[in-house]
């Protein structure tokens, strides 16, 4: 269990970096709205820093470090937040 929940966590984090890079160099639109480093520059910053701090902790998770204990779930709840940010962002652009 220990194992799947490092490999789910380093390709969420891989795709989460990757998915910005896209982004910033060509920008994406969700509803309407565009999602660039011009109109979501925090959610985008956030989603760099989240997706490196998520491997982070599925490194030290996998090598049993002791700050992995605390580090993987809040770096996992970061990321859930994260997504819970982009979804009212999003439904602010429905709303408007």
């Amino acid at each position: 269990m220990k194992a799947m929940s490092v490999v789910v966590a380093k390709c969420i984090g891989v795709l989460g970096l990757a998915s910005a890079a896209l982004v910033i160099v060509h920008p994406m639109s969700f509803a309407g709205l565009e999602y660039s480093w011009k109109s979501a520059s925090l959610l985008l910053a956030l989603q760099v820093l989240l997706s490196c701090l998520l491997l982070y902790a599925a490194e030290q998770r996998r090598q049993g470090s002791e700050i992995a204990e605390k580090a993987f779930p809040a770096a996992v709840m970061a990321v859930v937040l994260w997504v819970c940010m982009f979804a009212y962002w999003l439904q602010q652009a429905v709303i408007n």
